[in-house]
């Protein structure tokens, strides 16, 4: 099995290496040294299935398992599995070496350099063993293990390694010295310089995209933010685990090299987590999709609980091809599940969605193409001049950070449009409530100014008439003193009667004010005999009156048909009523004598009627003439 790895080894191999490999896998290549080091024999292989450690019992054993068997057994019994090879090699300067052995990429290997009968040099090596941080950047990005041989000293290789993994790369052994293995560096980094640009662009832009959300979420403090902060770093500690020794630091994964097995699907499936939380809250589904909401709350905790066991079962067992089965059938389980997700949010048309699905439209493009890519490469060995597949998902997840980050802007602005458009809202309901206090002022001091003249001028005559009454010694007068005194307060009793059915919230409508102008209407038309008809449009009943309106409309036709009756002598009268796009007409007309209307434009009656259609912006037609009747007609145009 072949992993990233590979890409680590191929930045390092110079091209006489690859030949030297492909000439002979048994023979150990030496590069530089000037002839001083040379290996004396080829490379023999053991295959220690009970796990022997201590080199002392192994020199004893056979080395016979040819080279290409040993290759096949590591892939076939990598656990619990001890293999040794060995080779000869003799220094035959004067000077002290120290030889770098390019093994490939195996997890943890242990040297022993045996002369005389004697270990005299030992080191490790190994992708799951840790190096020095004092070490250089070429060897901290390089696969391989130093070896200090003394002058004149001859001896044997020994190097002992085991996988934890199924994931390796060994095709034979290369010695270099300090001079050759920089300038094969140099040589393959120059024609691989970009793959390594590009991944310190990469996380360049997922740690600037990181700080930004979070200061994001220290403004505008949405959860969506911090779940999508999450979502970042999880996918940077990812791909991290994946490069860390292309960049030559020494940060996590180089101190603790085991987190790469043991992260490495939680590392990939976290972000799914956080990935669902963010799209959560994102479109607030659980306010707008409630039963949607339900289901990926369960595939939330679902992928929590397969985290802990997958973190279980790699410690305990470390059986990494069954957790890549598991972590493949419960992938494909979430992929359909979310793809179902994606088709049912399509449905809903609404442009933060499209933000969503173009981004996991890019992610699942990119992982789908270098999943294609990496079969055709190492199964159907297809020359696709690259090996780094996981740049199809990284440029994916680039599209869709951008998609993503979009969308938070535009969800950002139309939230700040959304508030300054409550803002003005709030901004003309106060203008539109301090109007209304305007108004309602105006009808106190109306209903103060009536209450004042009508009552007030009322309840003075009463006085004066009481004081009449009292004081006049002729019983007839007194007695025709006391009816003027009851007619003044009946009147009065009317006036106040009207006052408070005007202001009664109840009679807003315009049905209820024709109702009590036709109980008026009709008490006085047939005390007189007074033959009528009152004609009332269907439509009325869904017009609405303001208050101060209905106060001003009773008024005029009280007092049109209080002078219809006690004035024209009519025997009959008609009271019409219309409403015809947005127009009320309301019309009193009698076939009495009628006047002449220099005459009428004198009398306080008149004044009174014109002053109150005034205040309703409404149109006051009078015509009359004499033994010819008299219209009335008021005309408002209702808002």
């Amino acid at each position: 099995m072949f992993s990233i790895r590979r890409i680590l080894i191929l930045l390092l191999i110079a091209s006489q290496a690859r030949a030297q490999r492909d000439s002979s896998l048994t023979t150990v290549g030496i590069y530089g040294f000037n002839q001083q080091l040379i290996a004396g024999s080829p490379i023999t292989c053991y295959v220690d299935q009970n796990g022997e450690q201590r080199i002392e019992n192994v020199r004893n054993q056979p080395f016979n398992v040819p080279f290409r068997n040993f290759i096949d057994q590591i892939s076939q019994l990598p656990h619990h599995t001890i293999f040794w090879l060995k080779f000869d090699l003799s220094n035959r300067g004067n000077d002290s070496i120290d030889a770098h052995l390019y093994y490939g990429s195996l997890d943890d290997v242990d040297l022993y350099f045996v002369s005389d009968n004697r270990i005299v040099a030992t080191n490790t090596g190994g992708f799951l063993r840790r190096r020095p941080s004092a070490e250089s950047y070429v060897a901290l990005t390089t696969p391989t293990t130093n070896l200090r041989i003394g002058p004149q000293v001859s001896g044997t290789v020994y190097m002992k390694f085991s996988q934890s993994t199924q994931e390796f790369d060994f095709n034979g052994i290369q010695i270099y010295d300090q001079e050759n293995l920089y300038a094969s560096y140099a040589s393959d980094y120059e024609s691989n310089h970009y793959f390594v640009t590009f991944q310190l662009l990469f996380q360049g832009f997922l740690l600037c995209q990181l700080i930004y959300v979070l200061f994001q979420w220290i403004i505008i403090r949405r959860s969506e933010y911090i779940f999508y902060a999450a979502y970042l770093f999880l996918i940077a500690l990812y791909f991290l685990s994946k490069y860390e020794d292309v960049y030559g630091i020494y940060f996590i994964f180089s101190r603790f090299p085991l987190l790469k097995v043991y992260l490495n699907k939680t590392l990939i499936i976290f972000p799914y987590y956080f990935y669902f939380r963010f799209v959560r809250s994102f479109l607030d589904m659980k306010t707008n999709y409630p039963q949607l909401n339900k289901w990926i709350v369960r595939i939330e905790y679902f992928l929590l609980i397969y985290l802990a066991f997958d973190l279980i079962f790699i410690i305990t067992t470390f059986n990494i091809p069954l957790q890549r089965q598991l972590y493949t059938f419960i992938l494909s389980i979430v992929f359909i599940l979310a793809t179902s997700f994606i088709v049912y949010l399509f449905g809903k048309k609404q442009t933060l969605i499209y933000y969503i699905l173009s981004g996991s439209l890019f992610v699942g493009i990119g992982n789908i193409t270098g999943l294609i890519l990496t079969y055709l490469d190492e199964n159907e060995h297809v020359n696709l001049g690259f090996h780094n597949m996981l740049m199809f998902s990284q440029v994916g997840i680039l599209l869709e950070i951008f998609c993503f980050t979009a969308g938070l802007s535009y969800k950002s602005k139309a939230a700040e449009e959304e508030k300054i458009s409550s803002q003005q809202n709030l901004i003309e309901q106060l203008k539109a409530n301090e109007a209304l206090q305007t108004k309602m002022q105006g009808i106190r001091n109306r209903i103060a100014q009536d209450l004042h003249d009508d009552i007030g001028s009322t309840l003075s005559s009463i006085s004066i008439l009481s004081n009449l009454a009292i004081k006049e010694k002729n019983t007839g007068q007194a007695l025709e003193k006391m009816h003027e005194i009851k007619d003044s307060s009946v009147n009065l009793m009317e006036k106040m009667d009207d006052i408070v059915w005007s202001i009664n919230p109840r009679n807003d409508s315009l049905e209820n004010l024709l109702s009590r102008i036709k109980r008026f209407a009709t008490t006085l038309f047939e005390a007189k005999n007074i033959d009528y008809t009152i004609t009332i449009d269907k439509d009325i009943v869904a017009v609405k009156l303001p208050m101060e309106y209905r106060q001003h409309i009773y008024l005029i036709l009280k007092e049109a048909i209080n002078n219809l009756v006690k004035y024209s002598e009519a025997s009959r009268a008609t009271i019409e009523v219309s409403h015809t796009d947005g127009i009320l007409r309301l019309t009193v007309s009698d076939n009495g004598k009628g006047f002449i209307m220099q005459d009428f434009y004198t009398g306080n009656g008149l004044l009174s009627m014109k002053n109150r259609a005034a205040a309703m912006d409404a149109k006051l037609l009078i015509n009359s003439k004499a033994n010819e009747g008299t219209l009335v007609q008021l005309v408002i145009k209702i808002k």
